[in-house]
């Protein structure tokens, strides 16, 4: 190969590699295992014990850290109050956790489990210590540590690209967001506005 061939060779791989192609797309091989193991222990988790994902998470967060408030339980999960506050309902509701108030601060309340909570919470543990056994089963400690600190750097760097290229107000919601938005507004608008009960103009012409 001639040198002018070879620096054509070179120009194209480095354009190959710069050009978008979602089937080697980085962000995209990240999700998608970390999607397909999180599936598969809400699965696991829904199968044996009758919880959803944002339910066994909160179990396992009060188990893990002890009592908590809604507002503590959504930052810890990345998950709306709202969200997380229906759920926690229906623990109470199913006798797994208790509402107490703050030992400090009488005005907020706290979240912990019931007995019934503790004891599902150990069989939870038992089921999740197992699944976690499988995963990992032929990756070594090596192996586990470069993870470890491979995604805690891809990590930092997303939240600092998101600092530098992410506009505040676009953080939440998007296109769908507004259009919902938007003919929540219309039909707010239209229920709101007065209705005429009369009918059509007569003509004042006999």
């Amino acid at each position: 190969m001639n040198p002018d061939d070879e620096t054509l060779a070179v120009v194209r791989a480095d354009a190959a590699r710069t050009r978008f192609n979602f089937s080697n797309y980085l962000p995209y091989h990240l999700t998608f295992p970390v999607a397909t193991v999180s599936r598969v222990l809400g699965k696991t988790m829904e199968s044996n014990f009758g919880l959803r994902t944002t339910h066994w998470r909160i179990m396992a967060l009060l188990g893990s850290r002890g009592p908590a408030s809604t507002r503590d339980l959504s930052r810890y999960l990345s998950s709306e109050r709202s969200a997380i506050s229906r759920a926690t309902s229906e623990l109470i509701a199913r006798g797994y956790v208790l509402r107490i108030i703050h030992p400090h601060d009488r005005r907020l309340l706290m979240l912990q489990f019931s007995t019934a909570g503790k004891k599902l919470f150990e069989r939870m543990s038992e089921v999740a210590l197992q699944f976690e056994a499988a995963l990992i089963r032929s990756v070594s400690r090596q192996e586990l540590t470069v993870v470890d600190q491979v995604l805690k750097k891809l990590r930092d760097a997303a939240l600092e690209y998101r600092t530098l290229h992410v506009k505040p107000n676009a953080r939440r919601g998007g296109l769908g967001t507004r259009v919902i938005r938007r003919g929540r507004a219309r039909q707010a608008s239209s229920q709101s506005a007065p209705r005429s009960t009369r009918g059509p103009a007569r003509s004042s012409r006999a």
